[in-house]
């Protein structure tokens, strides 16, 4: 049996849990609260060293970083393939998970951060500080730092702008096919929804059906598919979309 280690449906988590959702495959959910900093206890240390969820894991081996994780789905259980089969389609979608591991990922994730990360703190009996003094790896431990101390408004100004390029790019890429590689719907398109999904709200400017109306219309369609309503009900809070937690760092020479 599969088990999964994740936190709310949403950004990392999202592209993992809609796979799974997509492919029909069963698991074992292990909720993993990483507000209350679950992720740097010893025992999910020794699933990942580094603390980041989503963590797969089958027959003992323990998966991380969800772009991979997903690929290896589609791979291990190819009955519903979510991969394009020609190699251009492949190309494209694998182009579209980087850009989101190194590119989308973290500038949603500030975003999404100074709009609701302070919110989902408020009433924890954690001492925050003292909590991420814990934190082995160096990087996460100096980006919570950052987290919880307000990203400045260069940092924040920055990432708007990389995402209203990001939307001008998905509105023209969408003209070919409605989907993002290749000519149906493929993990590209997981991966990008999973943190898109936040901006109708926290760039509301941007991405409208009157500012972008291939974009919109696209998050609505996927927003719509059986496999992502049911991966997104499993959220613990009222809507995954109005929570979140520091995402990854900014790659060094983004």
């Amino acid at each position: 049996m599969l088990e999964l280690y994740h936190w709310e449906p949403n950004a990392a988590c999202a592209r993992v849990l809609i796979t799974l959702k997509e492919k029909g495959l069963e698991f074992n959910s292990r909720y993993v609260d990483v507000l209350a900093f679950e992720q740097h206890t010893p025992a999910f240390l020794k699933l990942n060293e580094t603390g980041e969820t989503p963590v797969l894991v089958r027959d003992g081996e323990a998966y991380f970083e969800s772009s991979y994780i997903c690929e290896y789905l589609d791979e291990a259980f190819p009955k519903v393939p979510l991969m394009p089969s020609d190699p251009l389609g492949r190309w494209e979608a694998r182009v579209w998970q980087k850009f989101v591991d190194d590119y989308i990922a973290a500038c949603v994730s500030d975003l999404a951060w100074d709009a609701y990360g302070k919110i989902a703190l408020e009433g924890r009996n954690l001492n925050f500080a003292t909590a991420v003094s814990t934190i082995k790896s160096k990087e996460r431990r100096d980006l919570w730092t950052s987290a919880l101390a307000g990203f400045d408004a260069d940092t924040l100004d920055r990432s708007r702008g990389r995402l209203k390029d990001l939307v001008g790019k998905m509105e023209t890429d969408l003209a070919r096919s409605g989907w993002l590689a290749g000519s149906s719907y493929s993990l590209a398109d997981i991966a990008v929804f999973s943190y898109v999904n936040y901006l109708p709200r926290l760039m509301s400017d941007v991405l409208n059906a009157t500012a972008a109306p291939r974009v919109a219309a696209w998050l609505k369609t996927v927003g719509e598919r059986p496999a992502v309503k049911a991966a997104l009900a499993m959220s613990r809070a009222p809507d995954p979309y109005t929570i979140a937690a520091p995402g990854p760092e900014h790659v060094r020479w983004g």
